[in-house]
C-alpha cells in the first residue's frame, strides 16, 4: 500500500486529492488548520489519518509527518504533497505587511519545512515523490497578488533545483501550476484595495 501526506487537505485541491488517493487504495495522511474540513473527508477510514496542524509550526508539522509515517510499511513515505496555501489581494502597498508575511510563511516556508521533514521518509520509498502546488502565477508575476506570485516563483525555483539534487536519493520532485480554480482561496482571498482599483499597464 502506497502512502501520501497532504497539507491543506481540508478543502479545495488538497481535499479533492485526498479523496482521489483514497479511491486509488493509498494510505492518506491529511492535515489542515481547519479540523472541520478534515472531519468531513470521505473515504476508507482505515486508510485515512488526519490531524489539525498549522503548517507554519515546523515542530508540529514534523510531529505529524513522523506519526503518519510510523504506521507505514518500513516507516516510508511514497509522496509528500505540500499543498497548503493562502492569498492576499490588492496593490502591494495596500496589503498589511504582517498579512503579506503570513502568505510567505504558509506558501513557501512551510514547503521548505515539509521538504526537510519528509526527506528521511521519502528516502525509504523507491521512486518517491515530493510534490507541491505552485501556481500559474509562478510563470509571470501576477499584479495585485505580488507577494503570492513571489512565493509561487520561489516554489518553482526550489522544485527545479531539488528535482536535480534529490535524483541522487531516487526521489522525484515536481510541482503543478494551476490557473484560477473555483476553490476557497479564489473565493475568500480578501482584496485590500477595494473601491474601484483598476490596473493600467504603461510599457
Amino acid at each position: 500500500m502506497k502512502s501520501v501526506f497532504i497539507t491543506g487537505a481540508g478543502s479545495g485541491i488538497g481535499r479533492a486529492g485526498a479523496e482521489l488517493f483514497l479511491r486509488k487504495g493509498w494510505r492518506v495522511g491529511a492535515v489542515d488548520r481547519d479540523a472541520g474540513g478534515l472531519a468531513t473527508l470521505t473515504g476508507a477510514s482505515d486508510r485515512l489519518w488526519t490531524d489539525k496542524v498549522d503548517v507554519t509550526d515546523k515542530a508540529a508539522l514534523a510531529a505529524a509527518i513522523a506519526a503518519f509515517c510510523d504506521r507505514n510499511p518500513g516507516g516510508r513515505l511514497d509522496m509528500m504533497w505540500n499543498n497548503a496555501g493562502i492569498g492576499q489581494s490588492g496593490w502591494f502597498e495596500d496589503v498589511p505587511y504582517d498579512l503579506a508575511m503570513k502568505v510567505v510563511d504558509i506558501n513557501f516556508r512551510s514547503v521548505l519545512a515539509g521538504a526537510v521533514e519528509a526527506l528521511p521518509y521519502l528516502k525509504k520509498a523507491p521512486n518517491s515523490l515530493m510534490f507541491t502546488t505552485s501556481s500559474s502565477a509562478a510563470t509571470y508575476g501576477l499584479p495585485m497578488s505580488a507577494v503570492y506570485s513571489a512565493t509561487k516563483h520561489a516554489v518553482k525555483g526550489l522544485t527545479e533545483a531539488l528535482s536535480i539534487e534529490w535524483s541522487r536519493h531516487d526521489i522525484r520532485v515536481a510541482d503543478v501550476l494551476p490557473g484560477f480554480i473555483d476553490t476557497g482561496i479564489l473565493v475568500n482571498t480578501p482584496n485590500h484595495s477595494k473601491g474601484g482599483a483598476t490596473l493600467t499597464y504603461k510599457p
